[in-house]
C-alpha cells in the first residue's frame, strides 16, 4: 500500500511506558514503511509544517491536561516531501495516556477546491456575459457607445449599492420582451430600482436636453427642458451642481422642470440626490413642476429648507 491511498492512521501513547505506537497506516502517511523508525512525539512534529506545529502540539498536550478530546487540522510532509492535508483527532484517559487517528483528506480537500473554483468560475463567466448583454441592450437603447453604457452601468450600482451582476441581470429581464418593445422608461426603471411600469413605449435614440441657467439679484435658476434618462442624467446633475455653486451668497436655487415631458425614474433620482446636497449645504432647492412626491416630502420632513411647487 502507497502512502497515498492510506487514509487513517492511529496512534497511542502510554505514560508509564513513555512509548508511542503507530498502526502501519500511520508510518505510510508519513512515506515510511512499518517498523522503519520508532515513533515519538518528535517525529510526529518534525512532520508536521512549520506554521501547524503549535496547534499540533497544544492538542496533543491539551489532552495530556483535560479529558476534553482535541482536534487539529494541518499540512503533514511526508519523507518524500509531498504534502498532506490531514486531520489529527486525540483524546485522553486522565492519565497521561494518549489515543488518536491521523485522516488523510488531501484528495477529498483537493476535490473542494476543484469543485468550488469551477463554481466561481462558472458564475464570473456568467456574470460576463449577461453584463455583456446588458451593455449592448443599453448602446441600443441610449444609443451610446460601449464605454459610455458600461459607465450607466457603473454609475447606477454605486448610486443604488446594488452588484455590477445584479443590475446587469435586471437589465437583461427587462428586455425579454424584445428589444423592439424596450424604452428608456423601462430600462430607467431597472437601473434605478423603481417599480415595474405597467406600459411599454416605443424605443428611440438618445434624446435631447437642454439646459438654461440665469442668475438674479436673490437666487440661481436652471430651466430644464426636453427629456431625462440614464444616457443624460449626469449632465441635469452637473447643471444643478454649478447651479448651487453660483448660488454660495444667496444659498437659494430654483430647478424649473416644466419643460420636461416626463418626470421619469432617472430625473427623480438626480432631483432626489440634490435635495440632499443641498439640505447638506444649507441652500434653498425650490423645484418647479413635476414634484417628487414622497422623495421631497420625506427630505423636508427632516427639518431641511427645501420646497417643491407645481
Amino acid at each position: 500500500m502507497t502512502a497515498t491511498s492510506t487514509h487513517v492512521g492511529r496512534f497511542r501513547f502510554g505514560a508509564a511506558t513513555d512509548r508511542w505506537w503507530w498502526s502501519d497506516h500511520m508510518f505510510l502517511i508519513h512515506g515510511m514503511q512499518p517498523g522503519d523508525v520508532v515513533p515519538t512525539r518528535e517525529l510526529l512534529l518534525t512532520h508536521v509544517q512549520r506554521d501547524d506545529r503549535a496547534v499540533v502540539g497544544e492538542a496533543l498536550d491539551g489532552c495530556i491536561e483535560e479529558l476534553d478530546p482535541r482536534a487539529a487540522i494541518y499540512c503533514l510532509v511526508d519523507m518524500s516531501g509531498t504534502a498532506h492535508r490531514v486531520v489529527m483527532a486525540v483524546a485522553g484517559d486522565g492519565d497521561g495516556d494518549l489515543t488518536g487517528f491521523l485522516v488523510d483528506v488531501t484528495a477529498a480537500h483537493d476535490a473542494f477546491l476543484a469543485e468550488r473554483v469551477n463554481a466561481e468560475l462558472t458564475l464570473a463567466l456568467e456574470s460576463h456575459a449577461a453584463i455583456d448583454q446588458a451593455k449592448g441592450i443599453l448602446m441600443l437603447t441610449y444609443g451610446v457607445d460601449e464605454d459610455a453604457a458600461f459607465g450607466i452601468l457603473k454609475q447606477s450600482s454605486q448610486r443604488h449599492n446594488t452588484r455590477l451582476r445584479e443590475l446587469a441581470g435586471r437589465v437583461v429581464r427587462t428586455a425579454a420582451v424584445g428589444l423592439e418593445s424596450i424604452s428608456r422608461e423601462l430600462l430607467d426603471e431597472a437601473l434605478c430600482a423603481a417599480p415595474e411600469p405597467d406600459a411599454q413605449a416605443p424605443c428611440g435614440r438618445r434624446r435631447h436636453l437642454d439646459l438654461h441657467a440665469e442668475r438674479t439679484a436673490d437666487e440661481s435658476i436652471l430651466r430644464v427642458a426636453g427629456a431625462v434618462d440614464l444616457s443624460n442624467r449626469d449632465e441635469l446633475a452637473d447643471a444643478i451642481s454649478m447651479a448651487m455653486l453660483g448660488a454660495a451668497d444667496v444659498r437659494r436655487v430654483t430647478v424649473d422642470v416644466r419643460g420636461l415631458g416626463r418626470i421619469g425614474p432617472a430625473a427623480v433620482d438626480v432631483l432626489t440626490a440634490a435635495l440632499r446636497r443641498s439640505t447638506a449645504h444649507g441652500i434653498t432647492l425650490t423645484i418647479v413642476g413635476g414634484g417628487l412626491g414622497d422623495s421631497a416630502a420625506s427630505t423636508a420632513a427632516h427639518g431641511s429648507s427645501i420646497a417643491s411647487r407645481s
